[in-house]
């Protein structure tokens, strides 16, 4: 699917049908619904977002009707971090936010986010920063979301980071000092 996905439009044509049949003829088991929305969920190249756009919305539409199940829910959100560098972050905070709202109405949902929601945020390169922002542009939004002690955790995670000093810088051929500058 990933790799018909980058022939652009001309590759709607097969893959709709195919994507729609997967999820509301005959629904996929949640493996392969988790498989696929890893994939819906990527970046892509400019030609394949608008086809990867639609398809998602075919699949989040699926999960909130029917599906809602947290492994396929967890495996998008993992996907949206992933490549949160790759896409305009607008759709980056959509998409975590979307699911989020998705993932909570599960039982233990909340709580599987909030881990999730950290756990990313500790081992994605830029995604707590991203969180930090979204938090603080629209609280309200958000706060039936994320959880007081996932918001302190990545705040922390965030802070650490900035806060992290340098090693000083060794003269000539000298080791350096693991002492901060």
């Amino acid at each position: 699917v990933d790799l018909r996905l980058e022939h652009g439009p001309a590759a709607r044509a097969l893959l709709l049908p195919l994507v729609t049949g997967l999820l509301r003829d005959r629904p996929a088991p949640p493996p392969v619904r988790a498989a696929l929305a890893r994939v819906l969920a990527g970046a892509g190249s400019t030609a394949s977002r608008p086809l990867r756009a639609e398809l998602l919305e075919v699949l989040l539409e699926f999960e909130q009707v029917t599906g809602r199940d947290p492994d396929v829910l967890d495996a998008l959100l993992q996907a949206a971090a992933g490549g949160a560098h790759r896409r305009p972050e607008i759709r980056t905070r959509a998409l975590v936010h979307r699911t989020g709202m998705l993932l909570v109405r599960t039982p233990e949902g909340a709580a599987r986010f909030d881990r999730r929601l950290v756990e990313l945020a500790r081992d994605v390169p830029g995604f707590a920063a991203l969180v930090i922002r979204w938090l603080a542009d629209a609280p309200q939004e958000w706060a039936a979301v994320v959880g007081p002690s996932a918001r302190r955790t990545v705040e922390a995670l965030e802070t650490s980071r900035r806060a992290m000093p340098m090693p000083m810088q060794a003269v000539g051929r000298e080791h350096g000092s693991l002492r901060p500058a």
